[in-house]
């Protein structure tokens, strides 16, 4: 009895088998590309961020500066309202129907613009009776972050559509008039009022910038559909009420403590300080929801099991990648805050210390927050982030009067732990939604491996710190890591070829 053939235009199983791995091969060089593109306006725009984040606590000392950093972060804590949750839609589905922006994007704009009243008002009862300082930083930057959010959903939808090019440039332009501006303020000794408008010019053109470039990328029509509308405000609510509870959680922890200590106090300043020396480290987040959303929403379309192995390998290589720059972070604190911010800020190295493991949980909490939005489980997301934003200011008011009797610096640093121990606790309930679909055995081996070497590095260190000044101590600690994580095979030769074997035939013609 003869076998039977398929017919000639149903491919085989094994033909089936090469399509899929032509496939992931080609969403992963399109991941890759669009990856490096943004990376590389990434990489300029961190040299820009280092003029703001360690000039200007130089130039205005501990107490100015806490007052900066509060009118920012109270700004930025009212700005996450305007998202109204369309940027994480945009991101799941702009990548695979890019004409879909049209139908909303007009009504998504009159919306922000009737929930901009009832913030204002929200603002001046706060604000009212809050030293001068504040009060002009956080108008200030309020018109820079109304820029910002509509700068994020433009953003969203040039990187769903992979179309990143005007993106990185408009970055590396809004960054380098951000970060030029504030330096000719300080080199100038500019009045107070006048550091935040840099940063409100910046984005302004950023703005005016990737509207062009998203009007061209997918035929953008700025028109009123109140039904579309309202369908996506209705579809995005949940992610609405997650990104509110995330973005919350990312900024109020500066507030908070600027509410508990008093109004004068240089606790803010030094907290500030190492919050945003620890927030450099979160640079690199844009890159991950810009490339792996759309890599992933394709995958998951094509190939549950495509999906759940991106996952996977993607949520080890955070793990793997993200703990030793933590560990050196944390070990070097004094040495990084000596060099860059100078000895007046060195009651932040608590703070700082403390800060650096949010630079692991966070990545990892932004990897698996995508996931289950990918998976439709975005309630799931909202409750979690709801809890967490509740979580952190009752882990500060419990922390901060536990630590402030340490002196100066001790206050900041029970907010740091607050935060750290947050992250730490949203990151395993999101793991204990997920389970091996997130983490398998080669990636707990890999984490377990990692956080072994993690702790023979801090106990040489202890010693070392005895014998040696700190830069050939960190240099030694970094050398003696990368030895140990090749020794347990947590870096992977193989793995490493792959990638570059990746990069190297990226121009070369699929498969057919």
């Amino acid at each position: 009895m003869t076998a039977s053939t398929p017919p000639p235009d149903e491919p085989t199983p094994q033909h089936g088998h090469d399509h899929a791995a032509e496939h992931t091969r080609r969403e992963g060089l399109l991941a890759l590309r669009n990856g490096a593109k943004l990376a590389a306006s990434m990489i300029l725009t961190w040299g820009v961020a280092l003029i703001v984040t360690f000039k200007l606590p130089k130039y205005l000392g501990p107490t100015l500066f806490g007052h900066y950093r509060f009118g920012d972060q109270f700004a930025m804590s009212l700005a996450v309202f305007l998202s109204l949750g369309v940027d994480t839609y945009i991101s799941r589905e702009i990548a695979v129907r890019p004409k879909h922006a049209s139908e909303f994007f007009g009504g998504v704009l009159v919306t922000r613009a009737l929930v901009i009243l009832p913030l204002v008002v929200v603002a001046f009862f706060v604000l009212d009776g809050e030293v001068h300082e504040r009060r002009i930083a956080a108008m200030l930057f309020g018109f820079a972050y109304l820029f910002t959010a509509l700068n994020q959903t433009f953003q969203q939808t040039l990187q769903a559509a992979s179309k990143v090019d005007g993106l990185a440039i408009a970055n590396v332009v809004a960054k380098v008039l951000w970060g030029g501006g504030t330096f000719a303020a300080v080199t100038l000794q500019a009045p107070f009022w006048v550091l935040p408008l840099p940063m409100v010019v910046g984005e302004g053109l950023k703005a005016a910038f990737l509207y062009v470039a998203t009007k061209r990328a997918v035929g953008l029509e700025l028109r009123i559909d109140v039904e579309q509308t309202k369908k996506v405000l209705r579809i995005a609510f949940p992610f609405y009420i997650a990104n509110v509870a995330v973005s919350l959680g990312s900024s109020i922890d500066v507030v908070v403590l600027g509410k508990i200590v008093s109004k004068t106090s240089e606790e803010v300043g030094w907290y500030g300080s190492a919050r945003q020396i620890a927030q450099l480290s979160a640079l690199l987040s844009p890159i991950m929801s810009g490339v792996l959303i759309p890599m992933m929403s394709r995958a998951k379309a094509r190939n549950e099991e495509d999906f759940y192995r991106i996952l996977r390998r993607g949520f080890e290589a955070v793990i793997v990648v993200s703990l030793p720059l933590t560990l050196i972070l944390a070990l070097g604190a004094e040495f990084w805050i000596h060099i860059t911010i100078k000895d007046k800020f060195l009651p932040a190295a608590d703070s700082l210390r403390w800060l650096a493991p949010t630079f692991v949980f966070a990545y990892a909490n932004v990897l698996l927050w995508l996931a289950l939005m990918i998976l439709d489980r975005s309630w799931t997301i909202t409750i979690v982030s709801i809890a967490g934003l509740v979580l952190l200011p009752i882990l500060i008011v419990l922390a901060v009067p536990l630590f402030a009797s340490r002196g100066s610096g001790g206050a900041g640093m029970g907010v740091a732990i607050a935060l750290s121990s947050r992250e730490l606790i949203i990151m395993l309930v999101f793991l204990a939604f997920l389970r091996d679909k997130a983490l398998d055995r080669r990636g707990l081996a890999s984490t377990l491996k990692s956080l072994a070497i993690c702790a023979m590095v801090a106990t040489a260190d202890h010693y070392l710190s005895r014998l040696m000044s700190p830069l050939p101590r960190l240099a030694l600690d970094a050398a003696l890591y990368g030895v140990l994580a090749l020794a347990l095979r947590v870096i992977a030769p193989s793995d490493i070829k792959s990638v570059l074997k990746m990069v190297k035939d990226r121009k070369k013609p699929a498969a057919t």
